[in-house]
Order: structure tokens, then sequence, then C-alpha cells
């Protein structure tokens, strides 16, 4: 059905969208955290997924899409860059908001930078196969940059959170990897699934996740500090 790939859309986020309004959670007040976290994330996604999909690393089954395309790119992949990410933030804030207090902090920084320097070394291993490779190497970027902002306790919950989201997507991958929606080209990746999603995107995840909770924890740290300071000028004046 050529609504399949739409359809996954409304679901991964129907359940988060709804729930945002909740009356302790109040998640819809950080929407001015978390809408540009998603916009800065999807655009460096769009850009990987357009060569990616250019270049026959992965494409997409016109059986399951509505075939509305912006370049090369179905209109439902534009959308899974919002509907995941929203879910995921949703996540982590309600994982914050429900078990901060019982979280232990995680502080080994050469632990963190040893994992960083492993995938490193293992994406250059990875050289011939594009997506493999890809995701090692920005795993190897992106993990210091996660242990520099995230601070005290929201690393572990982070992790947390990253765990917890596997769960909705091994629903939504399996769904996408064994229709398939999305056809890989397995000589670009290791050839390894767990069921039929390839082990690469589980870093492929991580990196999005990685992303957008980065972002959004830096915004909302940020702008409220921004805000005090302002409110702190205005009554030096006085």
């Amino acid at each position: 059905m050529k609504y399949t790939y739409l359809l996954i859309n409304f679901f991964t986020i129907l359940l988060p969208l709804v729930w945002s309004f909740e009356s302790k959670l109040k998640f819809y007040s950080k929407w001015q955290f978390c809408f540009p976290a998603i916009v800065i994330t999807a655009l460096f996604f769009l850009v990987w997924d357009y060569f990616k999909t250019l270049y026959g690393v992965w494409g997409f089954n016109p059986k399951y899409i509505t075939g509305i395309k912006v370049g090369n790119l179905p209109v439902e992949e534009i959308l899974f860059f919002i509907t995941v990410p929203y879910a995921c933030i949703f996540i982590y804030e309600s994982v914050g908001f429900y078990l901060k207090r019982h979280l232990f902090i995680l502080s080994n920084k050469n632990l963190v930078f040893v994992i960083s320097a492993s995938f490193f070394v293992l994406s250059f291993l990875a050289w011939g196969r594009v997506y493999t490779w890809s995701v090692l190497f920005l795993t190897a970027f992106i993990l210091p940059i996660l242990f520099y902002v995230l601070k005290g306790q929201q690393l572990t919950l982070f992790l947390l959170s990253y765990c917890i989201s596997l769960l909705p997507m091994l629903v939504v991958n399996g769904i996408l990897t064994s229709l398939p929606v999305v056809i890989y080209d397995d000589m670009q990746n290791l050839g390894i699934r767990l069921g039929t999603i390839p082990v690469e995107d589980f870093l492929y995840c991580f990196i999005l996740l990685a992303m957008n909770i980065a972002l959004y924890q830096s915004f909302a740290t940020r702008i409220p500090s921004q805000k005090l300071e302002k409110l702190s000028a205005g009554a030096d004046i006085f």
C-alpha cells in the first residue's frame, strides 16, 4: 500500500504527541528547544540521505510510498526525521522527569575516548563499505561531543533513553526492512542483520538520537541562562 511509510510516521509520533500535553510532564512547554534541535539535525541527515540514496547505498520501494518527492527523497523519508526524533526526545524528557533522581553519574572521560578511538579505527577497517564506514566514523566523532555537552546525570539519561528507544526502533525498522520499504545494497554494509535490520541501523539510530538530544539539551540549558542574565541586567538599572 502506497501509504504504508506515511502511516508508519503517523503512528510513530501519535502517542508522544498526545502525551506531550500530560498535565505533569508538559512536554509541549519544551517545544521551543525540541523543534530547533530536530530541524538542525534533520538538515544534516537529509543531506546524508540524499547522497546515500543517489549512490544506491539504500533506496525506497515505490509500492509503499506516495511518490511525492523532494529531490530524490520521498516526503515520508523527510517526515521520518521529524517523527522519530520527536518521539526519541520525548522519551529522553520522560525518563528524566520520572527517573532522574535515581540515575547514577557517568564521568569516566577516559573510557569515552577509548570507545571513540576504537570506533575510529574500526571505521577504516570498513573503508570499502560506505554505510558501515560512515556510521562508525560519525559515532567516533560524536561521542566526545556528547560527553562534553551532556553534564552530570544527562549522559546516563541519554544512554538509558537510547536503550528504551531501541524497542520502538525494532518495531519501526522491522517493518521498514521486512516489507521492505527501505532497500539496502548489502555491498555497502556488513550484510549482518538482526532479523531484517542491518546492524548499522543501530549506530545510525544512536547518531540521530545523540545529535538531537545534544542540541536539545544545549538549547534548554543556554536559553534560560540568557533570560536570567537579561533579568539581572534589567534589575541593575534600578
